[in-house]
């Protein structure tokens, strides 16, 4: 149990860390120092980046180094790919299932909001609640990887009026949702998910 314990803290201290960008797309971590870092023994903390290996969050060149893998081109477009596989299914089937009385706040926040951070985090915000929302575990899975992979990419290069028109874009889906139309509210979504690709695309390529 302790074992296990280890290495879910080392796996959740590092992935964020990533994530979030403080290791750097490139970057080399050094075994010796996540394990003085985190307060773990080299097992879990080997675990731990084996882990992180299968998400593609880092790359292991045994007996040499790790590295924090980039974000390429191929990660952004099929990250979006998936989620737009996904995320309008969702509000198809587990719409109903999100209280209105949440929908009508967040609809309020996201008309008042003008912070640029804060209206990143309302997106996040939504996209996860969605995912919580649906009660397949193994899809969960895959939108946790998702939504890590999403995550890091806006942290490393974000656009404040990508982020507005983001924001415009979630108003419409839940006003869709407060009426009852799923079907429109997945249209929306697919929209939003596919402007949002083409801005990350351009922003890399260019």
């Amino acid at each position: 149990m302790a074992g296990k314990y280890l290495k879910d803290k080392a796996y959740e201290i590092i992935r964020q860390k990533i994530i979030e960008c403080e290791y750097i797309p490139g970057s080399i971590l050094n075994e010796a120092e996540l394990i003085k870092e985190i307060g773990a023994s080299r097992t879990p903390i080997r675990e731990a980046l084996n882990k992180l290996e299968q998400e593609n969050l880092v790359t292991i060149i045994p007996k040499k180094c790790i590295i924090v893998r980039g974000i390429t081109i191929d990660d952004i477009a099929e990250v979006f790919d998936a989620r737009a596989i996904i995320e309008p299914q969702i509000l198809q089937i587990y719409g109903q299932q999100i209280s209105k009385s949440f929908l009508k706040d967040y609809l309020q926040r996201c008309q008042e909001e003008t912070d640029t951070q804060k209206q990143i985090h309302l997106d996040e915000e939504f996209h996860e609640l969605l995912y919580q929302t649906c009660d397949n575990r193994y899809l969960r899975e895959v939108l946790r990887m998702v939504e890590g992979m999403d995550h890091r990419n806006r942290v490393y290069k974000s656009n404040d009026e990508r982020v507005r028109e983001g924001i415009r874009e979630h108003i419409k889906i839940i006003e869709e949702l407060l009426k009852n139309d799923y079907a429109a509210a997945a249209k929306h979504m697919l929209e939003h998910i596919k402007n949002a690709k083409n801005y990350a695309m351009k922003k890399y390529i260019g």
